[in-house]
């Protein structure tokens, strides 16, 4: 019985994520980040977010960043870690979430604005770099 109802807890987060995925992405591009950010605080403020998520918050996302800069000279996605520490501290600070909002609408234009070929060489380059990070884990 116990592991039927804990099954169906994490059932029920998968189903909220999936719910903040899509209010995440019907948001205008440019505001998502800091929607993001307003929703997170005022769920903190109604005590729907437990305090040591926040704690989780406030020392990883440092920790991650600290760890990227660290890893820079090494092969590996150190880039990647950089980024998910500030995504992570997005929640918590408003000015990050506005550059996080800064940067997508600036990607999405250029993305959009390019043309069949250099898509195609920047797809193959993510593929490469997924390629070699596989390789270089096994």
């Amino acid at each position: 019985m116990a592991k039927r109802s804990r099954i169906e807890g994490i059932v029920e987060k998968a189903r909220e994520g999936w719910r903040h995925w899509q209010t995440f992405k019907e948001v205008e591009a440019g505001h998502r980040f800091q929607s993001r950010y307003h929703l997170h605080q005022s769920r903190r403020k109604r005590g729907d977010v437990p305090r040591y998520r926040t704690l989780i918050t406030l020392l990883g996302g440092p920790a991650l960043i600290i760890a990227g800069f660290i890893f820079l000279p090494t092969p590996g996605p150190s880039y990647i870690i950089i980024v998910i520490g500030l995504w992570m501290l997005s929640g918590e600070f408003l000015p990050l979430a506005r550059a996080f909002d800064w940067t997508g609408v600036r990607l999405g234009n250029s993305w959009s604005r390019s043309n069949k070929i250099e898509k195609f060489l920047v797809m193959l380059a993510i593929v490469a770099g997924i390629a070699a990070l596989i390789r270089w884990l096994l």
